[in-house]
């Protein structure tokens, strides 16, 4: 400012400061006076101008902010304040580059300062460069370790990356310094939907929402969670309103198909979805939403006929791809050996997302991929390395060095020509600790054969401890594999043995699995760990029908010494409840008296 007295430099200073505080609260009206004001004492401020772009971005008004924010920072070329703000404007507008270009140069102007910083951790991370995102929110960190943004926005790159355990530990130390973002709410909230905990998950869906009401995706993101949480009815609402406003929008469309699978109306679900594709010829993303929801429904055929259409359109659609690669395995249908050669003792990687069951798996082919010191060189979740360890081969864990190769542990798929006569050698290929199995058995001894163990799905739609109970007919002694809070339904099932309030980790899970006379549960670890022990039991199925459940006849085709009971309708188990009450009564039938067991333990 030129040629203004020290008080009216303090009343310009006092406008600005309070049209800030409006502007951080969205109060678009009284910051709008307040800027007026400031611009109309000294219409070259450049604190002034910044304002006034900031409430022009306030407003959606890209265009007369553009030309402010642009003549201004043209005009103050060090003004910082100016340069992130015309950076937030190019990002508005999908202007990556240009909106880095302003906010790397804002940054560089105000070196001691976070907000530039902050803002190009935030539109790098939403042009997709998650690298150059953490590098930005890491110095933004070190300039002020107790900023709370700052970890958050770490938080939200770590889940960008599929690193749901680092995002949701992030994300939780910034909401609990006080960051009040909505965006984080909504990012823990889907960790914890990935985890199970529907109800935490809702709650903090409700809570974004709340804070930012006419957010659609934080919207949709709460239609999501009312489902998972089996609030099917609020979740229909919920789409329903999203859909009166966003008609196109695929995502709502989607989800409202999949809550009306959920309902048993698979019909319903595919014919809405097929006119939305029919009256959108050219969207390949409707295709797409039809193709995942007729895989859900367990229509193979279709899902895939659909994929073939979406690849033939576009050969590299990503999501086709995998859904087509998921679907042929689902199928019985395994991919071709690759001709690369596998470089010796490369690095096997484990996604951050890999769930559990996968794992286990996919582990069966690791000895196989030892180099010529007989280890495997693994890099995995913390939690993954306990499994490992019962593997019949050693391990060397740690990130990729620079330069050395890895590989996808998915990938292994195409490094063996896999066919189901290959598949079907019941060998198991996890041992367990001698001693724990030692222990488990005494354990067991007290109480009848035989000894059936279970898991159910925390998931209310899928396969639940009451269709358990029914299962399990009188003379078999239940023990619930069942760990963390889902336990705690056991107070209604006095009969069965609470075997996950001793369960500490896999060693545990293995050594009683390894124990026990049959398994029987949905699609959980413990069941996966059953196939690879070699322990007979049956997985209940959803009608989706996961891949590594892919059968010939009851057989899996991964786990020969267990079977498969698939839904043949979506929510509705009680055919799948009978397969396994008939499974189990012969199961009593040929106990006929205890017998010595001998469970897969280690040697040593």
């Amino acid at each position: 400012m030129t040629n203004v007295s020290t008080e009216e430099a303090a009343r310009q200073s006092e406008r600005l400061a309070a049209a800030g505080r409006f502007l951080a609260a969205g109060r678009a009206e009284e910051a709008a006076a307040l800027i007026e004001a400031a611009l109309a004492a000294c219409p070259d401020d450049p604190d002034a101008l910044n304002a006034y772009g900031s409430l022009l971005l306030l407003r959606g008004d890209l265009t007369r902010a553009n030309d402010v924010l642009g003549g201004a920072a043209t005009a103050f070329s060090t003004h910082a304040g100016l340069c992130a703000n015309l950076g937030a404007a190019h990002q508005m507008a999908g202007r990556h580059a240009e909106a880095r270009h302003c906010l790397q140069r804002a940054a560089a102007l105000a070196p001691e300062a976070e907000a530039p910083l902050l803002s190009l951790a935030r539109a790098r991370l939403l042009a997709g460069d998650t690298v150059e995102a953490e590098e930005a929110a890491v110095a933004a960190l070190a300039r002020n370790p107790e900023n709370a943004e700052a970890i958050g926005l770490l938080g939200l790159i770590a889940l960008t990356r599929g690193g749901h355990a680092d995002a949701e530990r992030l994300i939780r130390e910034a909401l609990e310094r006080g960051a009040e973002d909505p965006v984080l709410m909504r990012g823990l909230s889907i960790c914890c939907l990935r985890q199970g905990a529907a109800g935490e998950a809702l709650a903090l869906a409700e809570r974004a929402w709340l804070a930012e009401p006419l957010d659609r995706d934080g919207l949709e993101h709460l239609a999501r969670c009312q489902a998972e949480a089996g609030r099917l009815a609020e979740a229909e609402a919920t789409c329903t309103k999203l859909l009166a406003f966003a008609p196109n929008l695929v995502g709502a469309r989607e989800l409202l198909a999949r809550i009306r699978l959920a309902q048993g109306e698979p019909e319903g679900a595919l014919a809405d979805l097929t006119a939305f594709a029919k009256a959108n010829p050219g969207s390949t993303a409707a295709l797409n939403a039809l193709a995942g929801t007729a895989r859900q429904s367990g229509r193979l055929a279709e899902a895939d006929a659909l994929c073939r259409e979406i690849l033939r359109r576009e050969p590299d659609h990503s999501t086709a791809l995998k859904l087509s690669e998921d679907i042929a395995l689902a199928q019985g249908r395994f991919p071709p050996r690759s001709e690369s050669a596998l470089p010796d003792g490369v690095r096997i990687s484990v996604p951050p997302d890999m769930v559990a069951g996968e794992f286990i798996l996919l582990s069966r082919f690791l000895p196989a991929l030892a180099g010529e010191d007989g280890r495997v060189r693994l890099h995995a979740q913390e939690h993954f390395l306990p499994l490992a360890a019962h593997l019949p081969v050693g391990f060397e864990e740690g990130p990729p060095q620079p330069g050395e190769a890895t590989l996808p542990l998915f990938s292994v798929l195409r490094c063996f020509d896999i066919d189901g006569d290959w598949l079907a050698d019941p060998q198991p290929y996890l041992t367990a600790d001698a001693a724990l199995a030692a222990r488990w058995l005494h354990a067991l001894q007290e109480h009848p054969r035989p000894w059936i163990g279970f898991t159910w799905s925390l998931d209310v739609r899928g396969f639940r401890m009451d269709d358990v109970r029914a299962a399990i007919p009188p003379g078999a002694t239940p023990v619930s594999l069942m760990m963390g809070e889902g336990r705690h339904a056991l107070a209604r099932w006095s009969e069965a043995i609470d075997a996950g309030v001793r369960l500490v980790g896999f060693a545990d899970m293995i050594a009683a699995i390894a124990c026990l006379d049959y398994v029987i549960g949905p699609d959980t670890a413990a069941t996966h760990l059953a196939g690879a022990l070699g322990v007979p039991g049956m997985a209940a199925v959803g009608a989706h029908q996961p891949w590594h459940w892919a059968s010939r006849g009851e057989r899996a085709l991964w786990y020969p010494t267990l079977r498969v009971a698939r839904q043949t309708r979506p929510g509705d188990w009680s055919a799948v409840v009978a397969t396994l009450r008939a499974a189990c009564t012969s199961i009593v039938a040929e106990v006929s008296a205890p017998a010595e067991l001998q469970p897969a333990m280690a040697s040593s």
